[in-house]
């Protein structure tokens, strides 16, 4: 069975990826020519091509984005596992409305694939907990959101 490649974000894929799911990022570190990976959990879908997302403005993934945009994202949900290509900008260095150093990347989703093995379907999502005070947790989760919707909606 050929599993189909898109170009875009499926409206489940959207509705998944607001900010509640596990989402890893791979890039090629030039310096090394080795796969940097990192585990994300501030990663919206913003439209059915775009998808923001938020780090440590300190990041050493800042340096390899501006040498290396070309990046892949995968997380396990909508019932089976995904990866999608595309190119990251970064929006803002330092987000001024988060009350933590926070950088706002964006990608432009240039493909989509469905990675699961022959036959497979994921029938659980992943599940996760911050383990930080649950008033700051809440707090950075709504000052992330609003700086990722801002960013999104200057469309720039």
């Amino acid at each position: 069975m050929k599993k189909i490649v898109a170009t875009e974000l499926s409206p489940a894929m959207v509705e998944y990826l607001q900010g509640k799911a596990i989402v890893f990022l791979q890039v090629v570190d030039p310096s090394t020519q080795s796969i940097y990976s990192s585990a994300l959990s501030w990663v919206y879908a913003t439209s059915k091509s775009t998808i923001h997302f938020a780090i440590d403005s300190k990041s050493k993934l800042i340096e390899i984005f501006e040498q290396q945009p070309k990046v892949t994202l995968n997380f396990i949900g909508c019932e089976s596992a995904y990866a999608i290509s595309g190119r990251v900008k970064l929006k803002e260095r330092k987000a001024g409305d988060v009350s933590i150093h926070l950088a706002i990347l964006e990608i432009k989703v240039e493909e989509v694939r469905d990675i699961i093995f022959y036959g497979g379907k994921v029938v659980s999502d992943p599940a996760f907990i911050k383990t930080y005070n649950q008033k700051l947790i809440e707090k950075l989760d709504r000052e992330v959101y609003q700086a990722i919707t801002r960013v999104a909606d200057d469309g720039t």
